[in-house]
């Protein structure tokens, strides 16, 4: 029997291959590079693998509205801008996102060329099976933000590769907003 490999962050004991402590010790080590302390509301939205607006939704106890500010179409892609803002129009993440047309079908992809809703609800509305994979958690001391680049696979393809930069979110206030 093989011995498990393990390691202590802030006094808790991750594990080898499990992906909860995977997102733990990024974030720690994200806080431990540049010196900052991230919320939870923070922590969430870095690690979560599901839908930005719902989590964003809850966190901010109000509806979140997507606006595409620009959005750009060729052959292969489609790249688009994007602000996800609070009831009172304060922008709390800037996302910019990369569509592979040839990977996702014709109703997904007249809905993202309509300009008119977020990715995740796009995806949710269709049911589309997707699996989300975080690339990279980091921090950007010139906007002071945390940000995460990750992909989402449509049938084992890369169909979004995604930038969330968590511009109005602080941390520190009631749910972290």
């Amino acid at each position: 029997m093989m011995p498990m490999v393990t390691h202590s962050v802030a006094g808790t004991i991750l594990k080898k291959d499990d992906f909860g402590s995977f997102m733990l010790q990024k974030i720690a080590d994200v806080e431990a590079r540049y010196g900052i302390s991230l919320g939870v509301a923070q922590k969430v939205l870095l690690a979560e693998t599901g839908t930005v607006e719902q989590i964003l939704s809850i966190l901010t106890n109000s509806t979140v509205k997507v606006k595409v500010v620009e959005q750009q179409e060729n052959a292969r892609t489609i790249v688009r801008q994007s602000i996800i803002t609070n009831d009172a129009d304060k922008v709390l993440i800037k996302a910019y996102s990369k569509v592979f047309k040839r990977n996702l079908p014709a109703k997904v992809l007249s809905q993202i060329k309509r300009k008119e809703t977020g990715i995740g609800t796009i995806i949710a509305s269709s049911s589309l099976e997707t699996f989300r994979r975080i690339v990279e958690v980091d921090y950007d001391p010139a906007s002071r933000s945390v940000f995460r680049n990750y992909q989402i696979f449509c049938k084992k393809k890369v169909a979004f590769e995604i930038r969330e930069e968590l511009v109005g979110i602080e941390g520190r206030g009631p749910g972290g907003i």
